[in-house]
């Protein structure tokens, strides 16, 4: 992504930055290490299709991509922490309240005023934004190269773009780009357990140790300027019988 406030790229830093990221830790400097490659069979899609998962995974590439500080979305299977939140109660609306009536608030702290659940407004809107890419870029959004795909994101953040979701009240491509980059982040740094952060690589990029109890206490670490021993070997939280 390109940072348009001071024309360069988007650093992952500045990423983290402008953004809430429920993880604890901070960017490190220079080259992590790589976590062990394991061959594990792709998980079975729960909601999305093939087609959209494609699209989806894509864009979440352009938001985080890999590169020389570590895996990007692709890699650590951001597609698939999205594909389990829209299946998921989240994604279903099983906390929203859609019956209306809905306006058009002045100011933030309304939250969706929309008669839609996430699932669905991802569903109406991935359509939209691959006709999008093919009728300005000339193909579909998983084809284009990157510079014209972080210039189509940025066109959806900016919500200078025709994709829009109409209705009693209006939910534009910025907002959606909104909630998109909130699920990579979400994926990219969420315990494993969830589908994405695939062999903890967010959590080894950001220096978050995961659960406290794998490790021992760290808490006399937290508010020290000496490195947490345990910082790039995380460890994620108890699966299975017995696990919290």
């Amino acid at each position: 992504m390109t940072d348009e406030a001071v024309g360069r790229p988007l650093s992952r830093r500045r990423l983290l930055q402008i953004g809430a990221v429920g993880a604890a830790g901070a960017v490190a400097a220079g080259k992590l290490p790589a976590a062990e490659a394991k061959e594990t069979k792709p998980p079975p899609l729960r909601f999305l299709t093939k087609w959209e998962f494609t699209l989806v995974t894509a864009m979440a590439e352009t938001i985080w991509p890999t590169d020389d500080l570590g895996p990007g979305a692709r890699a650590l299977g951001v597609g698939y922490y999205i594909d389990g939140q829209l299946a998921a109660g989240w994604g279903q609306g099983a906390r929203f309240y859609l019956n209306g009536p809905f306006f058009t608030p002045a100011d933030s702290g309304h939250g969706f005023q929309i008669p839609l659940t996430p699932s669905a407004i991802y569903r109406a809107f991935l359509p939209s934004i691959d006709q999008y890419a093919r009728t300005k870029y000339g193909g579909p959004y998983d084809t284009l190269d990157a510079a014209n795909q972080t210039k189509l994101l940025n066109e959806l953040r900016a919500g200078t773009t025709t994709v829009a979701l109409a209705g009693s009240t209006s939910f534009t491509s910025a907002d959606f780009f909104t909630m998109f980059r909130q699920n990579v982040l979400e994926g990219m740094l969420a315990d494993p357990s969830y589908g994405g952060n695939k062999d903890m690589g967010g959590w080894r990029y950001v220096g978050f140790p995961g659960s406290p109890m794998r490790n021992g206490d760290y808490a006399k670490w937290i508010f020290t300027d000496k490195p947490y021993p345990n910082q790039y070997k995380p460890a994620a939280m108890p699966q299975g019988k017995g696990a919290m």
